[in-house]
Parts: C-alpha cells; sequence; structure tokens
C-alpha cells in the first residue's frame, strides 16, 4: 500500500459511537459509548474546540444539517439533541421519542430528520414540531442504517431482521419491502445517481438493488471474509467499505472491481464507521478503539480529473484533426505536358470541385458497536439467486 500524507488520528477518552464531519469546514463532531459528544478541528495539529456529556447513555448517532449550524445526535436513552456546532449548546431537546433506544439517524434536509430504534420502528421528524410526522413498523430487529432518495422523496432502510425496506415520505405505508436476505443488513447508500442501492451485510456480502425493483438484489459482490459494517460514498461509480477485519477497501460498482486497500486498523479491529471529508482530501474512520483515523484519498478524485481532461483534450484533438483534413486543399497529380494541354482547352464544370461539409458536431458519450443480535425470523418467500453474481480475490 502506497503511502502517502495523511493526519495523525483524533484520540478519545472511551470508544467513538459514531462522528460526522462537517460540510463546509475542517470540523469533526464525535459521539462516544460514554454519552459525551466532541467537536475537534482537524489539520497537522487536532484542536478540541468543545466538549460536553448531554447524555445519559450512550451516543448512537451524529448528522450534521445541510449547512453545518448544527448537528443533530440520539442516545441509548431515547433522547434527540438539536446542538449548536461551534459552542455546543443545545438548541432544542426531546426526550423518550421511541419505545426502545435509538440506534440509526439520519438527516435528510433543514428541517426533516428520520430516527430508527432497536426494535425496527422508524420516524420522521419535522423539526419545527414536537411530534413525528410519521410512524413507520415493518421491521423487527433493529434499524441499522438510512439513505435518502431526494429525487424520490423516498427513505431506503436496512436491519437487522434482514429486510430491506422503502418508504414515501408522505405515506403511511411502506412503499417496497424485500424478500428476506437470511443475513443481517448493516449498510447502504445510494449510487448510479439513485438508481442503485448497494448494501452490506454480516456475511460480508455487497448486495447491489435497482431503485423500484426492491424484490430481491440484482447482483453481488463477494469477496469480503468479514461483515460490512461500514459502507460510505466515493463517487456514483465509487464506494469504499469498512469490514471486521480491519480493511477498508475501494470498490467499483457495475463494473464491479476490488482496486485496493485505503486503510487498516489492524487485525480484530472491527470498522463501524467511514466519511468523506467536505473537501475530499480524506476518508475518516472509527471502530472499537478510542480514535479516529484519517486516510488520505485525493488522488484518487485527482485521477479522475485527469482522465477527465485527458478525454476532453483527445475529443478536441480529433476534432482538430478532422477539421484540417477537411479544409487541406488537394494534391494534384503529375501530368503529360500534352494531357495539360487537352486540360486547359476543355471546358471546366465549375460545380465538379464543391465541397460537402460534414457535421462536425460529437454526440459520444464522454468516456459500534452494532448489535449482531440472531432473531427468529418471519416468514418470508424463498430467496431466489441474483442474476449475476462478481466473484473476487480477498484483497
Amino acid at each position: 500500500m502506497t503511502t502517502r500524507p495523511t493526519l495523525a488520528p483524533i484520540e478519545t477518552d472511551s470508544t467513538v459511537f459514531d462522528f460526522d464531519l462537517h460540510p463546509s469546514q475542517d470540523l469533526i463532531v464525535s459521539g462516544l459509548i460514554t454519552g459525551k459528544l466532541q467537536c475537534h478541528r482537524y489539520g497537522e495539529t487536532h484542536d478540541l474546540v468543545w466538549d460536553d456529556k448531554p447524555f445519559k447513555k450512550s451516543c448512537r448517532g451524529i448528522n450534521f444539517s445541510p449547512d453545518g449550524s448544527k448537528f443533530y445526535a440520539i442516545s441509548k436513552d431515547r433522547s434527540i439533541l438539536t446542538v449548536d456546532t461551534l459552542t455546543g449548546s443545545v438548541m432544542d431537546r426531546r426526550d423518550v421519542v421511541h419505545e426502545q433506544p435509538l440506534n440509526a439517524l439520519l438527516c435528510m434536509g433543514e428541517t426533516l430528520l428520520a430516527t430508527g430504534d432497536d426494535l425496527g420502528v422508524i420516524k420522521l421528524w419535522d423539526t419545527r414540531k414536537k411530534v413525528p410526522i410519521q410512524t413507520w413498523q415493518e421491521h423487527e430487529d433493529y434499524i441499522a442504517q438510512m439513505a435518502y432518495n431526494e429525487d424520490k422523496k423516498t427513505l431506503v432502510a436496512v436491519g437487522g431482521d434482514g429486510y430491506l425496506s422503502t418508504w414515501h415520505i408522505r405515506k403511511p405505508e411502506v412503499a417496497a419491502m424485500s424478500d428476506h436476505m437470511e443475513d443481517e443488513l448493516l449498510s447502504v447508500v445510494l449510487v448510479k445517481n439513485n438508481q442503485r442501492a448497494v448494501v452490506g451485510s454480516q456475511e460480508g456480502v455487497l448486495s447491489i438493488w435497482d431503485w423500484g425493483d426492491f424484490g430481491d438484489y440484482k447482483d453481488r459482490i463477494m469477496g469480503h471474509p468479514e461483515s460490512i459494517s461500514a459502507l460510505c460514498k466515493l463517487d456514483e461509480d465509487t464506494v469504499c467499505t469498512g469490514s471486521s477485519d480491519g480493511l477498508i477497501r475501494l470498490v467499483s460498482i457495475l463494473p464491479n472491481e476490488f482496486h485496493g486497500i485505503l486503510g487498516d486498523h489492524g487485525e480484530e479491529m472491527p470498522i463501524e464507521h467511514i466519511r468523506l471529508a467536505h473537501d475530499k482530501r480524506f476518508i475518516v474512520s472509527s471502530g472499537h478503539d478510542q480514535s479516529m483515523r484519517f486516510w488520505n484519498v485525493e488522488h484518487l478524485f485527482q485521477e479522475d480529473e485527469e482522465n477527465e481532461d485527458n478525454g476532453n483534450d483527445d475529443e478536441t484533438l480529433d476534432n482538430a484533426t478532422k477539421d484540417d483534413d477537411e479544409l487541406a486543399p488537394a494534391t494534384a497529380a503529375p501530368v503529360d505536358d500534352d494531357d495539360a494541354q487537352d486540360k486547359q482547352e476543355a471546358p471546366v464544370d465549375d460545380n465538379d470541385g464543391d465541397e460537402q461539409w460534414q457535421d462536425d458536431s460529437d454526440d459520444s458519450d464522454a468516456g459500534k458497536d452494532k448489535k449482531k443480535r440472531k432473531k427468529k425470523q418471519k416468514q418470508a418467500p424463498t430467496k431466489k439467486k441474483g442474476n449475476k453474481t462478481a466473484f473476487f480475490a480477498d484483497l
């Protein structure tokens, strides 16, 4: 693995249960297993901006608002906090918002929030109101993670009961429920401009789902030897995965391919969370130790820019060559003097030399410890095999 300039880890005084990165500044807020919140400004040296202990029990989720002025936090004590980013002061507190401890949090807009608990209940909140605007219950085990398709106004959730569900935010009933996967589903991201969902599982399988067809997965990527608790989207075609073997892998989606290792927490150090920094210089990961680690990924985005620039240069060169060929005068063939004299006396048709200009347009495409509870599952149809299966050697 190539060594690239990176930052030292941020050390904490207890296990990091979750964290999030500010959308436009070098700030990171972490929620600890003790119920403490900490805000650091990261860089060559990491500075602690503030810390506080607003929860009685462990903090299980952190999510910044879109503008980063505040963030939301959830706890095992069943409360939701809205916290000012720069000062750490609590702006709003809601206690006992679920009957069971909270396990998943997703900020979907300036005033829209979703929470999921240990028994599979999902609640949708308008932060301007004190009561939830939707309460959904189809899962029978903990909600592991959620993702939001803003174009479709639809929430996607995966859970420990082995089901994937989708919910339109304005409707009280489930939009779609997958077949039972016979495996705990731990993580989910949307790629391909929200046309695909990628899901990580307890058995180390990445499954790929087509939007609008959530009965069963359409493809699988094998190769992770242990569970995939963390997924981070780098672009519409690429994700990085965090596995219980302590490795962060770079994976492309359709075509499905492993591209290497981005980070290593060490053996027996499972990775629970990965985030991409706002300037795309680093990904940050946390696991079962008391730290958040930085991994330099700037080169990945530089390569994309170089490839795009090279593609544009090649296209420009092709068009220029094409124009030169069309504009270049034809070279006259040598002729005998007699023939030349005959041709001079012959009448000339002015239309014979007209050029037929072609169209220059180019229409081608430019090239935590999460719970791992085993539970008696509800009866479901037998799972069918995916249409395609991609097998890769473990990296």
